[in-house]
């Protein structure tokens, strides 16, 4: 089990079961578990939560709020798709979003908190001298959410959190490509030495040019993904419990 998985199983425990319902499908949409366009059953999600339709049906309306899913009265309800042009749009903001959190964290970060992004970046090499996408993945979702934590900004944090939420069943293969990790670590080290160094505008550049690199890599992947194509007549499949 990851740290991940340990950290939600442990704000579960203490939320409602709508909370608990949302904060799993938010997971599952993260994880790529759930696709854009994937068809959600209202019958499922009781069976696998144990629960009424009432705290289902409330989790779903907070997720098409947040513009994760869509609700389409006499049709389904669907993962939300993204076009293109919103998927740019939506990594434009985040480059900007993420290099406004790595000035902070230059400013905040304590002793402490830079042997922590030494250990992440040491657990991101590690994965992408081996060229594992997978591990590479989860070790820079960590590098990131720690550089968030550092900011001590919990408001751009959570905007930020939320937009990496919605793109993030388009990510699956963003690190597909073994000299993707290796560039990928590389600015990876650039943002991390600024930080380190209490150097903000240096850390927010290397952010910034961090999140567009790989911005044109992610718009690739995201065009070549079946998920784009045009919605099904009929659901893709029915959510596993």
């Amino acid at each position: 089990m990851n740290q991940n998985t340990q950290q939600i199983e442990q704000t579960l425990d203490h939320l409602s079961l709508q909370d608990r319902i949302r904060i799993a499908l938010e997971s599952d949409i993260n994880q790529g578990l759930l696709r854009p366009g994937q068809a959600i059953k209202e019958q499922d999600l009781c069976e696998r939560f144990q629960a009424s339709r009432t705290p289902v049906r409330e989790a779903l309306l907070l997720l098409s709020a947040k513009g994760l899913i869509d609700i389409q009265p006499r049709s389904g309800i669907y993962i939300k798709r993204l076009d293109a042009r919103k998927i740019i749009a939506i990594m434009e903001g985040l480059a900007e979003l993420e290099a406004v959190l790595a000035r902070l964290a230059a400013h905040r970060a304590l002793d402490s908190h830079k042997e922590q992004l030494q250990d992440c970046l040491l657990q991101t090499q590690i994965y992408a001298q081996q060229a594992d996408s997978k591990g590479y993945a989860q070790a820079n979702a960590e590098l990131h959410e720690l550089i968030y934590q550092l900011s001590a900004n919990e408001f751009i944090a959570e905007q930020t959190q939320h937009a990496r939420l919605r793109i993030a069943p388009y990510r699956t293969h963003m690190f597909a490509k073994p000299e993707r990790l290796l560039e990928s670590q590389k600015e990876h080290e650039r943002i991390v030495q600024a930080i380190i160094a209490g150097d903000g505008d240096a850390a927010a550049h290397a952010m910034r040019q961090h999140i567009s690199a790989g911005g044109q890599a992610f718009v690739e992947a995201a065009m070549r993904a079946p998920s784009l194509e045009s919605t099904p007549s009929k659901p893709p499949r029915r959510l596993s419990s």
